[in-house]
């Protein structure tokens, strides 16, 4: 049985339960709280970046809530290739 992903690459069982997450919440709270946002979809070191760097002087407000409805739709997209292959 040959893989064409090494086993360092295997981020499936965190790609289920962040394609479960809402992506309207989740961009509202980049809107409103950045941290809380990277938090909500699983990405605590970007939360404290994002806290350290005051919302990436001020960037994030454009910047975060186009990378956490990214994160998202790529997980959903993983979940849909997994579901289609097994």
């Amino acid at each position: 049985m040959a893989t064409n992903r090494s086993p360092a690459d295997d981020d499936s069982r965190q790609a289920q339960p962040l394609a479960d997450k809402s992506t309207p919440v989740a961009i509202l709270l980049a809107f409103v709280l950045s941290p809380a946002a990277y938090y909500y979809v699983g990405r605590t070191k970007l939360a404290v970046i994002n806290f350290l760097t005051l919302n990436y002087l001020l960037l994030g407000i454009v910047i975060v809530p186009l990378h956490v409805y990214k994160i998202i739709s790529d997980a959903k997209a993983e979940r849909g290739d997994q579901t289609t292959v097994r």
